[in-house]
């Protein structure tokens, strides 16, 4: 449970806290030196529940408004501070709609001071309190009066306090250790004996000594050497919880306010565009087509483009692309704050869409749905290659087993390997190479059928989208695969002038025996230029077998060929000239005859002469 402060300079926010905690919240000699805050200041405070609580103590001063956003990133409940004497004032406006742009759950106004106005005073600041929240989406209480130095109110505030923190835990619910850590850096120092210590409110997931981290933007890599929360040894980071990592390993250069840390094996990475819808505080100019922000996540503060899809005025909603100038770690429903370059003031803020958008993405509807469930979809279809599962948690903003269970849920996804795509392209892609099937056969009748790499080639779209739409076609008996081709399963070839003409090839084939003719001799025979064709229909039917490139073999020949080679190998090995002189034949045909003998496993050659192959050395699996 973090709880926070905010309003306006000398409102008397740090001496409330230290009336809560017994803590001084001034640390710097600045601070001291001025009388006001200049940096956060934590403090312990424990809660009738036994549980400690962490509060966040922010500067008021206008010029330090980028310090108490990094403070106010991460509050559960916001204590609005007025002092009795001033009431509302610039400063509490802007730290009010700061806390609003944040999500920040709930607000307790505590009127300070209230022993210099009396009781008709009191009560119109009261009213001007909450009036004015009455305005405000951020749900607040009953304002609270106190006075610090009589201690008058202190004791109810604490009651309050208690109620309110067992209300927003409750609204909570238990917090989730299995998500992806992640912790803003507010503060980094060189402890000796430690090293590097550094410290913010983690965000999500949980970390344990010894486990290895890395510091973003950078990337530098360390590993946690000790955890401790308010000042105490603890065996764990936990979410919503102040914590102190001691890293070894880290320099104090990498780990500055605005860094974040996350474990080293997660998938977190840096994002210098993020997509999100934009709200703008009533009264502030519109944003255009590119208007230059400040832009304030978690700990960081960077200057951005933002490029809207049309104007958004004050007062309104929109969508719009971040463009940010220093990478941000950011995570689907983050919230973060907007101020303008100048005059530097707060304009509004917005929630992060789509954290690690592509460069050139459509915005599909649900993309601003509140449930990640419903956004999902939309962030899915905008990836044309596919959503990396490791991705999905901070794309969705769930924990990782929530986020594939959402994925997994949704019939309109499937995950194919490391991808989540959308079960839509699965289906065009396998009408797709139906089509790609059918339209070769017509352009190539007399092919036995399609090249499978050349089908994945001209079937576009991703290759692991293809390979699992091919198989969902043979599965469904669109397409046959055999002998590394594809084809329609009622597909059979077919040459121009059909049935006669491929007779008339194979007669040609089968009467020159043992000594046919090549392809080119056969084409300057039958005047056919498709030759070749009408031989691959021949061997696709089963009549003639390629021995060589260029040379068809009848059935009826090689298997006339097979009982000569018996024949002369009932007496042990044979040579060349034994077989030329049995069959009368040249060199030219019966070395080609002899390697396809060989091939098919029905001898074995022996240096120059061979043999019969016997059943113990037929091919087998692997062979």
């Amino acid at each position: 449970m973090i709880i926070g402060t905010a309003g306006h300079i000398d409102h008397g926010k740090s001496s409330l806290v230290t009336a809560l905690t017994g803590r001084k919240m001034d640390r710097l000699a600045e601070e001291q030196r001025r009388g006001i805050t200049v940096d956060l200041g934590f403090a312990p405070l424990e809660l009738a529940s036994g549980e400690l609580a962490g509060i966040v103590d922010v500067p008021g001063h206008e010029d330090l408004i980028r310090t108490m956003v990094a403070g106010a990133s991460g509050m559960d409940l916001a204590l609005l501070v007025v002092a009795a004497d001033e009431g509302i004032m610039p400063q509490t406006e802007e730290h009010l709609l700061v806390l609003e742009q944040l999500g920040t759950r709930l607000a307790i106004p505590v009127i300070t001071k209230s022993d210099l106005a009396d009781a008709d005073w009191l009560a119109l600041v009261s009213t001007e309190l909450t009036t004015r929240l009455a305005r405000s989406p951020m749900r607040s209480l009953s304002p609270v009066a106190v006075s610090v130095r009589t201690g008058k109110g202190i004791d109810a505030l604490r009651e309050v306090l208690n109620r309110a923190a067992a209300e927003v835990s409750s609204v909570e619910g238990p917090a989730i250790r299995d998500d992806l850590f992640r912790l803003p850096v507010d503060r980094v120092l060189t402890v000796p004996g430690t090293g590097t210590v550094v410290t913010g409110t983690t965000w999500s997931g949980s970390v344990m000594p010894g486990a290895g981290v890395r510091i973003l933007p950078g990337g530098e890599t360390a590993r946690v050497r000790t955890i401790e929360s308010h000042g105490r040894p603890v065996p764990h980071a936990l979410p919503g919880v102040r914590t102190a990592l001691g890293l070894a390993g880290a320099s104090r250069s990498a780990a500055g306010r605005g860094s974040v840390v996350v474990a080293a094996d997660s998938a977190w990475r840096a994002s210098e565009r993020i997509d999100a819808l934009i709200r703008l505080a009533p009264g502030t100019l519109a944003l255009t087509r590119r208007t230059r922000v400040l832009v304030h996540h978690g700990t960081a503060e960077t200057p951005a483009w933002i490029s809207v899809r049309i104007p958004i005025r004050g007062g309104e909603t929109g969508l719009a692309r971040v463009a940010v100038e220093r990478p941000v770690i950011a995570r689907a429903g983050d919230r973060f704050v907007l101020r303008s370059m100048s005059p530097p003031r707060v304009i509004g803020g917005g929630e992060v869409l789509d954290p690690l958008p592509p460069a050139r993405a459509d915005w599909p509807e649900g993309m601003a749905e509140p449930d990640p469930r419903a956004r999902l979809r939309a962030l899915v279809i905008r990836r044309r290659r596919g959503m990396p599962a490791a991705d999905l948690p901070i794309l969705t903003g769930l924990p990782p087993r929530a986020a594939e269970r959402a994925a997994a849920d949704d019939p309109a996804l499937e995950r194919i390997g490391d991808l989540i795509v959308p079960a839509a392209l699965i289906g065009h892609a396998v009408v797709r190479i139906g089509m790609v099937v059918a339209r070769h056969h017509e352009a190539h009748p007399s092919e036995p059928g399609m090249p499978i790499a050349t089908l994945r080639e001209k079937a576009g779209g991703l290759p692991e989208i293809v390979k699992t739409a091919l198989v969902r076609a043979v599965s469904r008996g669109l397409v046959s695969l055999e002998n590394g081709l594809a084809r329609a399963p009622a597909f059979r070839p077919r040459v121009s002038g059909g049935d006669a003409v491929l007779r008339t090839v194979i007669q040609l084939v089968e009467d020159s025996g043992l000594t046919p003719p090549t392809a080119a001799e056969l084409g300057t025979k039958t005047g056919r230029a498709d030759i070749a064709a009408i031989l691959r229909v021949a061997s696709g039917e089963g009549f003639l077998v390629p021995v060589e490139r260029d040379r068809y073999f009848s059935r009826r020949a090689l298997e006339e060929f097979g009982r000569a080679l018996i024949d002369a190998g009932k007496g042990g090995d044979f040579g060349v000239p034994a077989l030329r002189d049995r069959l009368g034949l040249s060199r030219k045909y019966l070395i080609p005859l002899l390697e396809w003998a060989d091939r098919t496993g029905l001898t074995v050659r022996v240096g120059d002469a061979r043999r019969l192959r016997s059943p113990a050395e037929a091919p087998g699996p692997g062979r």
